[in-house]
């Protein structure tokens, strides 16, 4: 049967792999040198793509995923057939058509596109972090190569009021398309600065920031851990093995606190790195930890990172 569907005229069809701007999109998801050159990125999704633009940030180009000659409107399925009866929604500079065999090579298998699939290109806004006065804590990466991890903990961090911070040697890339899948896009919106880890300590002092090192409970088993007679609660004071345990769920422990002042930072620096790594070169700085139970090795950074946000969240308000 005959085509009797046609497709807006603002619409443009790009059916093959080897057009120069299937090409472009594809060189933006796989390459981090060509989206930092471009300034641009892949984003998935109708829902992601709508709140950017919500945000008041342009799309450059927008790509619907749709059949080459759809006998009728009905072939056709949302989020393509709304973005096609209302291009105006999106407002993007450039609208593409492509089929679902080249959306899966723009996007890459692991995104899994549907044969109705949106994506866009969305330039990358300038996002630096804010002035000292205007910044209370602040999130540090350290060496977190997890793109998933980076991406939940970026989207966490905007949930609780961790909307800013440092990225470190190692770090993976905030606009990797995995890490904008895992912070549903807030990697885009997320206020940061770029810091060699041998400038920290003085950066952070520059913002009046004292580091807070997430790490593992020093062992409770070593009679020679001497982290143990350093060990503190902010809500039950000093660790002592039969009146003051660190149990599970007794909240965060501070230690390593090497003749620093007791108590919880006012303007926190939550610096995160890989479980596989540990955080170097950060020694002598107080060290925050949950307790857990003995089966139980690590945490991920992801996982970690949340949970000690929120706790020092009711700690410093």
């Amino acid at each position: 049967m005959a085509s009797s569907y046609q497709f807006p005229q603002l619409f443009k069809r790009l059916d093959s792999q080897k057009n120069q701007f299937v090409q472009h999109f594809i060189r933006l998801r796989e390459s981090k040198q060509y989206r930092n050159n471009q300034r641009a990125v892949i984003v998935q999704g109708s829902k992601m793509i709508k709140e950017l633009r919500q945000q008041e940030i342009p799309i450059k180009s927008l790509g619907v995923t749709a059949m080459k000659d759809p006998v009728k409107e009905t072939n056709i399925k949302n989020p393509a057939l709304d973005a096609l009866r209302h291009p105006g929604i999106f407002n993007a500079q450039h609208n593409y058509l492509v089929e679902v065999d080249i959306t899966r090579r723009i996007l890459g298998t692991a995104s899994r596109p549907g044969r109705h699939e949106l994506f866009a290109e969305i330039p990358i806004p300038r996002c630096p972090l804010p002035p000292k006065e205007d910044v209370d804590r602040l999130l540090i990466f350290d060496d977190v190569k997890d793109p998933g991890n980076l991406g939940n903990l970026i989207r966490t961090g905007k949930a609780l009021g961790w909307g800013s911070g440092v990225i470190l040697n190692g770090t993976c890339d905030l606009y990797n398309d995995k890490t904008i899948r895992a912070s549903r896009a807030l990697s885009l919106q997320w206020n940061y600065a770029t810091v060699p880890t041998f400038d920290l300590l003085d950066f952070l002092k520059s913002y009046d920031m004292t580091p807070l090192v997430a790490d593992m409970m020093p062992s409770m088993n070593n009679n020679n851990n001497n982290n143990k007679t350093d060990l503190w609660s902010p809500l039950t004071g000093d660790y002592d093995h039969k009146t003051n345990p660190a149990t599970v769920g007794s909240g965060p422990w501070l230690w390593n606190f090497k003749n620093k002042e007791v108590k919880v930072p006012k303007r926190p620096a939550l610096i995160l790195s890989s479980e596989h790594k540990g955080v170097r070169g950060l020694e002598d700085e107080i060290r925050i930890s949950m307790p857990m139970t003995n089966n139980v090795e690590s945490l991920n950074v992801a996982s970690a990172g949340s949970l000690l946000m929120n706790e020092l969240n009711r700690l410093i308000k």
